[in-house]
């Protein structure tokens, strides 16, 4: 690192034009060069720019932040992508000071393709290719394959034999490592994200993927039912997701979750359906290790929604504040929240630490909507599916996914 930031270093731009530069060209070096590309209407300049303002101190950083505030969704994506990867704390810092979901790595960040084999690969640089099982076996052919940072592998809930698909998947992708060694980001599943039913699809043993990918940042599945890890270490994975609904996630997925040392984890998101109508909350059981702050000490962002005990959740929250203490945002959208465990959660002073509070979709009334309002950090709250018309505890009451 240059200790002169108007000195110009290694990288910096020259301006003339000419190849060798004249001798009255300008060096622009340091954080001036790094200004003046930033007006650049050349997209890659300005990604060059910003990659580089990260070693220029605070200044540099401030650079960062504005392009986070005002750049273009493309700009802000890769800036976001540099600065996560970078492992700069003030890089990752200015993510969550300008924009949270910024911060995580999650196969959404990366820009959809659907992978056409008379095409074939023509980009890998941010790029999450899209297959069914037929396109996989079709993209493993190519030259480029190893170049592929993100799959996602697409299933149709309702084909025929779709409990099978899961399973030739995850074999076909593990078995196929020395080809895809380059890859960072996964997704399996139902490629349908049906917002009021569920998914039939039959999920499996997820380890093969773990033990293969040691440098795998982000897995995510959707489906029924049926998802199972073996207790494993993972050093890299950053961003886990299971979104399962069919009913509710099966006490043994919770608890296989909890068995999981992934020390580099950022990101965790379940989806836990409606297991308290049958007798069962897992919601102060299973999932205690998470909500206490035991597990997963760089946990940033906790979502745990489309749960039908999201009063519960909630109030054990307020009961272990070691986890709000961590967390940038708490997401318990999507579930059966109510005035009484918001309450819990409006009288408990931590829960101001966070960034961001998601109880959308939730049954709240308009009261509690607009005293969760003077909350310090900022609070999802729409839309809801309050029944002013109740009867009883449970009456007209769903999760989201519930059918």
């Amino acid at each position: 690192m240059n200790n002169n930031s108007n000195q110009p270093g290694e990288f910096d731009a020259v301006l003339g034009g000419e190849v060798p530069p004249p001798v009255s060209g300008v060096v622009l070096g340091g954080i001036e060069g790094v200004e003046n590309r930033l007006k650049s209407s050349i997209f890659e300049v300005q990604i060059a720019a910003l990659s580089e303002a990260l070693n220029y101190g605070d200044t540099g950083l401030n650079l960062v932040i504005e392009a986070l505030k005002n750049s273009s969704p493309q700009v802000k994506r890769i800036v976001a992508m540099f600065s996560r990867e970078t492992g700069e704390e003030k890089g990752k810092q200015a993510l969550l000071a300008v924009n949270p979901w910024l911060f995580f790595t999650k196969i959404d960040n990366y820009n959809f393709e659907e992978f056409k084999p008379d095409i074939g690969i023509t980009s890998w640089f941010n790029t999450a290719y899209a297959v069914n099982f037929k396109g996989l076996n079709l993209l493993l052919k190519n030259l480029k394959i190893n170049k592929i940072e993100a799959l996602i592998c697409e299933v149709w809930g309702y084909y025929n034999n779709y409990d099978t698909y899961f399973f030739n998947f995850i074999n076909t992708i593990s078995d196929n490592y020395k080809l895809l060694h380059n890859l960072k980001a996964l997704f399996i599943g139902d490629s349908e994200n049906h917002p009021f039913m569920n998914s039939h699809l039959e999920l499996g043993d997820v380890t093969p993927i773990l033990t293969a990918f040691p440098k795998l940042e982000v897995l995510q599945v959707r489906g029924g039912w049926g998802l199972h890890i073996k207790p494993v270490k993972h050093e890299y994975l950053k961003t886990l997701i299971v979104e399962t609904g069919l009913m509710f996630i099966d006490s043994d997925t919770v608890k296989q979750i909890c068995q999981l040392d992934l020390p580099a984890l950022e990101y965790l998101e379940l989806w836990l359906g409606g297991c308290q109508r049958y007798g069962s909350d897992i919601g102060t059981k299973l999932l205690l290790p998470i909500i206490s702050g035991e597990l997963f000490p760089n946990l940033k962002y906790l979502g745990l929604r489309s749960s039908d005990y999201s009063d519960n959740i909630a109030m054990c929250l307020t009961e272990l504040p070691t986890i709000i203490d961590r967390l940038a945002i708490l997401d318990l959208s999507m579930g059966t929240l109510t005035d009484e465990g918001a309450k819990a959660l409006l009288n408990f002073p931590s829960i101001n630490q966070l960034h961001t509070l998601d109880i959308s979709t939730n049954y709240l009334s308009t009261n509690m909507i607009e005293e969760l309002s003077q909350l310090d950090c900022q609070v999802i709250t729409n839309p809801q599916a309050n029944d002013e018309n109740e009867e009883s505890e449970f009456s007209n009451r769903y999760i989201c996914l519930y059918e």
